[in-house]
């Protein structure tokens, strides 16, 4: 017999398949003879060149991939386009008048409440005519330029609930909207187990939820029995197996998505045949992680890296050991210090986040890669860095509160970092630029640092740059001494001129920055926070990286 994939019926659940969803059609927004011809022609190939919203004085060219077909497609995926997880929720003039801005637009329509933020750039007559409805009830406007739209069923994904229009609704107050109800908290997320087989391999299945971010931890404890660990935020979720048969160490692959939050671990097994089942486990869960618990870590090798900083490269003592982290978490060292245990975090590089190829989270999980700065009345610092190969060092498990969902919405995402905070920006990077669905349109690193000299990894943000044009990395230097010194008045640390011209009011609405993610030393994220408040930027749509 050949590879061909092979499951017995009734061993396992049934493979995992998106939500239910009513299917949109393009026969169901067909519109009227009597609509302008050239907005139909126009929305099935994703090109307006006419009036697109049945007003001659507005024409908008849509962005490629922003067609009607795309949208119809969005809507079939299962996204939550209407931000409340699937609740109807009645909403007040007030609460409605709250949502009006590009990414948070709310509009009513006959006495309905739309979410229209994620229809924005599939909108035939642009943003700007779009924000004309936001926040308000639009039923005088859509009837002068839009009367023919099917808007309950283009709309139906985005719907949020009914305008509360009562003499109460209208005098509605902060007091009120605080006792509206809470849209419901997602069900709390138990990953779904699968498997299939060939006669040589053996591939686990673990389904989480889009950008659950999952971190993964495996050991091998015999050649039949094998322990499965799944992180999800404070919640590890522990599957303890006995195979039906022994498998070889190390796996042939561990691949763990951060976007879908799908964990793929594929085993070859020791006699190439096929199995009547996988075997059995057992499942159960705690909440954090052991603070007593430490892996064992060997020095692979500690080498020089510029004039201030080193490579700490470790691997796994048990062998049978691997170790996958959550994006934007970090691993906190422990080394011995007048009799105590000290710790330290740090966030390990990514394999392979600054490469043209494109990104791989399945790359040597038996190791992990640290940049570190070395200080000279460091406790942690000072001793690693004298560290030898095949010297032992202790790690926690992953920790960090990083959200990557509350990405999920914005396309224009800022990073602010300093010296070593460049390491939380790295782990981002692919998983941002390789995202597929709300895909990102600007990715931009200003990179703070006091020398040339001090730039991390300058070549490979170049690099990645060369590659892809959404990504941009700004250095800002402030002891730079070159043969162009800086111009007078010149910003060279973190403040709210520097940062200005990156939310300019000029600036169309969906092409501001939406989000920002700040790592470096005290001092630079509290002046960043300052400086973003400063600028009145929405705070809850920015993390600080903090050790």
């Amino acid at each position: 017999m050949g590879d061909s994939t092979l499951k017995l019926p009734g061993a396992a659940a049934a493979p995992l398949k998106p939500p239910a969803v009513a299917a949109l059609s393009v026969s169901s927004l067909q519109l009227p003879s009597s609509a302008p011809q050239k907005l139909t022609s126009a929305a099935s190939n994703g090109n307006v060149s006419g009036s697109a919203t049945g007003n001659p004085r507005n024409k908008c060219a849509l962005k490629p991939g922003y067609s009607l077909m795309s949208w119809i497609r969005l809507c079939n995926s299962g996204a939550d386009l209407s931000g409340t997880a699937g609740r109807v929720v009645p909403v007040s003039r007030t609460e409605l008048a709250r949502h009006n801005q590009v990414n948070d637009a709310w509009m009513a329509i006959r006495g309905k409440v739309f979410n229209v933020t994620r229809y924005m750039d599939y909108h035939p007559g642009g943003v700007d005519e779009l924000m004309r409805g936001v926040g308000r009830d639009a039923t005088k406007l859509f009837d002068e330029v839009h009367a023919w739209v099917n808007y309950p069923q283009l709309l139906g994904k985005c719907y949020v609930g009914p305008l509360k229009d009562t003499v109460a609704s209208k005098k509605a107050t902060d007091a009120e909207l605080l006792r509206l109800p809470p849209p419901s908290a997602p069900a709390e997320l138990k990953p779904r187990f699968d498997w299939i087989q060939q006669r040589r391999e053996l591939t686990l299945y673990f389904y989480t939820r889009r950008w659950a971010n999952p971190g993964v931890l495996l050991k091998r404890k015999t050649a039949e029995e094998l322990e499965v660990r799944v992180q999800l935020a404070e919640i590890w979720h522990l599957y303890n197996f006995k195979l039906h048969s022994g498998i070889i160490w190390p796996p042939k692959a561990l691949r763990v998505s951060p976007e879908t939050g799908k964990i793929e671990l594929v085993l070859s097994k020791q006699e190439e045949q096929p199995w009547s089942s996988y075997g059995s486990h057992e499942a159960s869960k705690t909440s954090g992680a052991p603070e007593e618990e430490l892996l064992d870590f060997m020095v692979q090798h500690c080498s020089h890296f510029n004039h201030d900083s080193f490579e700490l490269c470790l691997e796994s003592v048990e062998q049978e050991l691997l170790l996958h982290l959550p994006v934007g978490y970090h691993l906190d060292i422990e080394v011995p210090h007048n009799g105590e245990r000290v710790q330290r975090s740090y966030t390990p590089v990514p394999h392979n986040c600054l490469l043209a190829e494109a990104y791989s989270s399945s790359s040597s999980p038996n190791s992990q890669r640290f940049l570190i700065k070395h200080y000279e009345n460091g406790i942690v610092s000072s001793q690693l860095n004298q560290l030898e190969s095949g010297g032992n060092l202790q790690l926690t498990l992953p920790r960090g509160n990083f959200n990557l969902a509350q990405l999920e919405a914005h396309r224009h995402i800022l990073l602010l970092a300093a010296g070593s905070g460049l390491t939380p920006m790295l782990s981002l990077l692919r998983p941002l630029l390789e995202r597929h669905t709300n895909r990102i349109e600007r990715l931009q690193l200003l990179y703070f640092n006091k020398t040339q000299a001090d730039i991390w990894w300058k070549d490979k943000l170049l690099a990645l740059q060369s590659s892809d044009e959404r990504f941009l990395c700004q250095h800002i230097l402030s002891q730079e001494v070159e043969e162009q010194p800086p111009t007078p008045n010149q910003n060279t640390r973190i403040c709210p001129e520097l940062l200005a011209p990156l939310f300019e009011q000029q600036q169309p609405l969906g092409e501001r920055f939406s989000y920002v993610a700040i790592c470096g030393p005290t001092g630079f994220n509290t002046a960043a926070l300052d400086s973003l408040r400063r600028l009145e930027f929405k705070l809850t749509n920015v993390h600080v990286f903090q050790g």
